[in-house]
C-alpha cells in the first residue's frame, strides 16, 4: 500500500468515526434565561398584556431553522456536524431564549421518531435530537409560561402529518397545551390577524400551533389541532446565499418589495446556505472556516446592524416589520431584535 492511499484510509477512518458518534456541540443552560432583561421566557405574554389586540401580524417572532439539529447524530457517509448542525441550544433552553417558531423535519428511523437535516428523506444527512425529548421539554416550558409556540412540521421522513403513531406521540405528549381551534364567529379572519390573547386563554398556560404540512384545511382538523401549511402565509424567506453580502443584498431587495397589505408575515431568512463545495468540505473538516456554525455567527453578528439601517431609514416603520426572522445558531440576540421590532409593530 502506497503512502498516498494509507493515508486517505487514515482520513476516511477519522471522518467515519465522527459520523458514528453522536455530536452533541450544545449549550445547556440551567440558570434562568428568564431572569435576564428583557425577559424572553415570556415577551410574547408581556407585549399581549400592554396590547390585548396584537396579533401575529403585529409581532415578529425568532425562529429556529431546522430546529433540533443541535445533536448530529447517525449520520450518513459525507456528513458530520460541520455540514449539519443548526443550533447549539437545546430545546429547552431554545424556548427559555425566547424563539418562537420551530422547523422541525420528522423522520422514522430504527423505531421511534427523529428529526433529520439531510438531502433528501434517506439522503445524505444526520438525525438530530428525538421528537419525544423535544415534545416534553415544550409541554415543561408551555406548562409554566402564556407564550404561542410554532410547530412547522414538513419534510416528513418514513413517516407522514397522517401517521397515527406520530399524533398520538404529539397528542399523549403536549396534551392540552395543543391549541385546537373552536367554533369561532368570525371564520372569515385570517390566522394570522387574530388577536393572540384569546387563542392563549387565561393566561395561566402556553399553546402550541400545530402546522403539519400535507394535511387539509377542514373545521375538523382544526378541532384536532392540525393545522394545514397555509395558515400563516408568508413571504420573503429563503435566498439560498452562501456569502454574506449576497445574502444581506437579497433580503433587503426582498423587504422592499414586500407592501405589508396584512394578508401575509414577511419572513426575514438569516441563514447563509452551504454550496457544494463548502458542504464536500465540510465533510472532510468539521472545523473548518465555512461550517454551517461559523458562517452563521458572522452572519448573526450583523443582523442588529443590518435592523438599525432599515429602521433609520424608514423602510421598518408600524405597519411594516419582519414578522419572522429564521435563525441558525438562534439565540437571545434574535430574540431582543423581534422583540424591539414588536414594540415597533404594537406602537
Amino acid at each position: 500500500m502506497g503512502i498516498k492511499s494509507f493515508l486517505i484510509l487514515i482520513t476516511l477512518g477519522i471522518f467515519l468515526q465522527d459520523c458514528k458518534a453522536p455530536h452533541y456541540d450544545v449549550v445547556n443552560n440551567n440558570t434562568a434565561f428568564c431572569a435576564a432583561a428583557p425577559n424572553t421566557c415570556d415577551w410574547m405574554h408581556d407585549i399581549i398584556m400592554a396590547r390585548p389586540d396584537a396579533s401575529l401580524s403585529d409581532i415578529c417572532l425568532p425562529g429556529s431553522h431546522d430546529a433540533a439539529m443541535y445533536i448530529a447524530q447517525h449520520c450518513t457517509a459525507f456528513t458530520n456536524h460541520g455540514n449539519t448542525q443548526t443550533q447549539y441550544l437545546t430545546m429547552k433552553n431554545q424556548l427559555e431564549a425566547g424563539l418562537r417558531i420551530y422547523d422541525l423535519r420528522p423522520v422514522y428511523y430504527q423505531g421511534e421518531f427523529y428529526t433529520e437535516h439531510s438531502t433528501r428523506c434517506n439522503g445524505l444527512g444526520c438525525k438530530g435530537d428525538m421528537m419525544k425529548n423535544i415534545l416534553r421539554d415544550t409541554r415543561a416550558f408551555l406548562d409554566a409560561h402564556s407564550e404561542l409556540v410554532i410547530f412547522e412540521l414538513s419534510h416528513f421522513c418514513n413517516s407522514s402529518p397522517t401517521d397515527t403513531a406520530f399524533l398520538a406521540l404529539l397528542n399523549e405528549t403536549l396534551g392540552d397545551r395543543i391549541y385546537r381551534e373552536p367554533e369561532m364567529r368570525d371564520k372569515k379572519k385570517l390566522f394570522i390577524n387574530r388577536a393572540l390573547k384569546p387563542i392563549l386563554g387565561d393566561g395561566s398556560k402556553g399553546k402550541v400551533l400545530l402546522i403539519l404540512h400535507g394535511v387539509e384545511s377542514t373545521a375538523e382538523n382544526r378541532a384536532k389541532g392540525w393545522f394545514a401549511g397555509n395558515t400563516i402565509q408568508m413571504t420573503g424567506g429563503w435566498s439560498n446565499d452562501n456569502h454574506y453580502p449576497d445574502l444581506r443584498e437579497h433580503q433587503l431587495q426582498r423587504f422592499a418589495a414586500y407592501k405589508g397589505n396584512g394578508d401575509e408575515l414577511y419572513q426575514l431568512a438569516w441563514q447563509i446556505t452551504q454550496h457544494d463545495a463548502q458542504a464536500v468540505r465540510g465533510a472532510f473538516d468539521p472545523n473548518s472556516p465555512t461550517t454551517i456554525r461559523k458562517s452563521a455567527v458572522k452572519a448573526n453578528a450583523q443582523l442588529p446592524l443590518f435592523l438599525d439601517s432599515l429602521i433609520t431609514s424608514g423602510a421598518i416603520h408600524k405597519d411594516k416589520i419582519p414578522n419572522l426572522i429564521w435563525d441558525d445558531l438562534g439565540d437571545t440576540m434574535v430574540t431582543h431584535q423581534c422583540i424591539r421590532l414588536s414594540r415597533i409593530g404594537t406602537e
